[in-house]
């Protein structure tokens, strides 16, 4: 392999072209070997490796394109690398017969553009670990200036990290805040221009390391959260304490080498006691107790539960070993800050906000957080309809009350109202015991069918859920008959009508018409019509008239009249007829018997004239 411009100019003579096949740069090294190191004097078993080792960067040429695709230089003269635009100041001599042979274009290509790059240097890189108080030092020595990557690694656990530029020829780097007799593994690395890194090499073969023990002396009493339990150290003890209430210790948010246990309810007015436990050295192993006073306690610890009964009660869950505690209640009504009460002067199905004063020897201790009381009386109502009639429905029930008992009745606040629909209509509820009442909802209509309830309410809200049953009123009397209309017709005949009501009150709905004369019924009908004809009556005859509306069970108020018929227009037409006949025959008699007499008398007068003579009618003169 060629590397440079003098593999060329050695007497290479019998040199080939490289191969068509092009093999990118790789890097191999030996494996790496461990081996087991003995104890330690704290009973530890050290893990060794071996270094690794750096080989050189081996390459291969890639296989050399065309030679139309060669640059075209002339072997005597200065020219200029087209890839790094740097003068080449060279010239080929003329006894490099292959060189000659080839050309001064394959001199060229092969020199400038195959060139291999060279390996980069081999770095210094060792470091060395020892314990110190509450962790690890780890020491660079003999390394190369640039940047370095630390780490220390306890098993299972994240590993801490250091990262920093190394620019001494040694330098030191401190991991505190480590658990005591604890092992941690290290390492060092060496962060390249290209990120590459190369492991650094311990000088003591070691790739892990024990922390020191811990003693009682370091742990002291830590300040934190009000109202905890803490302790601080700079060792991480977070997970060597457990506490005798089995509440697991929490970091502090503003100091990471303190660690905090919250008391619990049973925690007040006893003893608290925190074990710092290490699995792998007894003498690491001490307990630390504390008092908790009642004065500590967190407010927002206390379980408040409003109960639901009047007068109204709260049960806080105070701590069980201290003194009884006496909790003084105020509370105030949403929307009316103005008039703060007490707990026996909450009034029921009222929004209130109840703060509570805890006391120690008439001193206030703490506050509880403010709590929602609203008393809900979960009031039961049971309707029994004692009377309906056709314009009223008339209602009694019974309530109870589980929760507030006889309490709830003695608020004047609170009522009930009673009502039906449709349409809507309202009674007031009188209340004859504390537990029941009554009520009456009027001017109803007849034999209609109304859903009734009887509502809870307090100072005019409705409370709970209204008791309802529905109910069908009587049937009642029809409307009164409007408009009636009496015509007589051909002198003997009556046609009735009357204005159509829209209020039967009841499930049937005809019309009555009843005809009389002298006390005597004439004609009696009915009809879903109001429209009548009574024929073939008397003439010039009075007559009494009554129309009335039926439902099927009640008549309505009847409109009367009474009605005169008239004269027999016919019969006298007839009899005047039959007078004239008769009076045309008795004159036609008369003059016949006037004609049949003067008939007469003219035959006697001429009985006494001459029988010879003879008579002429002659005109007068």
């Amino acid at each position: 392999m060629i590397h440079d411009k003098s593999d060329l100019l050695q007497g290479n003579t019998t040199h080939t072209a490289p191969p068509s096949v092009t093999s990118l740069p790789s890097t191999t090294s030996p494996p790496r070997t461990v081996t087991a190191a003995p104890f330690t004097s704290s009973g530890t078993s050290v893990i060794t490796t071996k270094p690794p080792l750096i080989t050189p960067i081996t390459t291969i040429k890639p296989a050399i394109p065309p030679a139309n695709t060669w640059p075209t230089l002339n072997p005597t003269t200065k020219s200029t690398d087209p890839k790094t635009s740097t003068s080449l100041n060279e010239t080929l001599p003329t006894s490099y017969n292959p060189i000659v042979t080839k050309g001064w274009n394959y001199y060229y290509y092969y020199y400038v553009t195959m060139k291999p790059t060279p390996p980069p240097a081999l770095i210094q890189c060792s470091y060395d670990v020892s314990t110190i108080k509450f962790g690890l030092q780890i020491d660079i020595t003999s390394s190369t200036d640039g940047f370095y990557h630390m780490t220390i690694t306890e098993e299972a656990q994240p590993e801490k990290t250091v990262q920093f530029n190394h620019s001494n020829q040694t330098s030191s780097h401190d991991f505190k805040h480590l658990k005591p007799c604890t092992q941690y593994e290290h390492a060092v690395k060496f962060i390249h221009d290209d990120g590459t890194v190369t492991s650094c090499y311990h000088t003591s073969n070691v790739i892990t390391v024990v922390t020191e023990e811990m003693n009682r002396g370091d742990v002291e009493e830590g300040r934190c959260v009000s109202g905890h339990v803490c302790y601080r150290s700079d060792w991480d003890i977070g997970s060597l304490m457990s506490a005798s209430n089995n509440v697991k210790a929490k970091q502090c948010r503003n100091d990471s080498t303190v660690f905090c246990i919250k008391p619990g309810i049973n925690d007040f007015c006893t003893t608290l006691t925190t074990t710092f436990t290490s699995t792998n050295c007894s003498t690491s192993s001490f307990n630390s107790s504390k008092y908790i006073p009642v004065e500590s306690l967190d407010a927002s610890d206390i379980k408040q539960k409003v109960l639901m009964e009047l007068p109204a009660k709260i049960e806080a869950t105070l701590p069980p070993n201290c003194d009884k505690l006496p909790i003084d209640y105020t509370c105030l009504e949403n929307g009316n800050t103005s008039n703060p009460k007490t707990l026996s002067e909450v009034e029921p199905f009222t929004d209130y906000s109840c703060t509570g004063q805890i006391n120690k020897n008439n001193v206030n201790i703490t506050t509880t957080p403010a709590v929602n009381v609203y008393i809900d009386c979960d009031v039961t109502t049971r309707i029994t309809p004692e009377r309906v009639t056709n314009t009223s429905i008339h209602l009694s029930w019974t309530s109870t009350s589980l929760s507030c008992k006889d309490a709830l009745y003695n608020y004047p606040k609170f009522g009930f109202v009673c009502s039906c629909v449709p349409p809507p209509k309202h009674g007031s509820g009188r209340t004859s015991s504390k537990r029941r009442g009554t009520c009456q909802i009027r001017d109803l209509k007849p034999d209609t069918d109304y859903k009734c309830e009887v509502q809870p309410v307090y100072d005019g809200m409705n409370v709970g859920s209204p008791a309802s049953v529905t109910k069908r009123t009587d049937i009642g009397t029809p409307e009164d008959i409007r408009s009636l209309s009496v015509t007589v017709q051909e002198h003997n005949v009556i046609k009735v009508t009357c204005e159509r009501i829209t209020q039967f009150n009841g499930p049937d709905g005809k019309y009555i018409a009843h005809l009389s004369h002298g006390g005597t019924t004439v004609k009696h009908v009915n009809d879903r019509e109001c429209k009548f004809e009574f024929r073939d009556l008397s003439y010039s005859t009075t007559y009494r008239l009554e129309v009335a509306a039926f439902n099927g069970k009640h008549t309505g108020k009847p409109e009367r009249k009474e009605v005169d018929t008239l004269y027999n227009d016919k019969a006298v037409i007839g009899f005047l007829i039959f007078l004239i006949i008769l009076t045309s025959v008795a004159l036609l008699l008369v003059v016949y018997k006037m004609f049949i007499l003067k008939c007469r008398q003219s035959h006697v007068g001429d009985m006494v004239l001459d029988e010879n003579a003879i008579y002429m009618n002659m005109p007068r003169s």
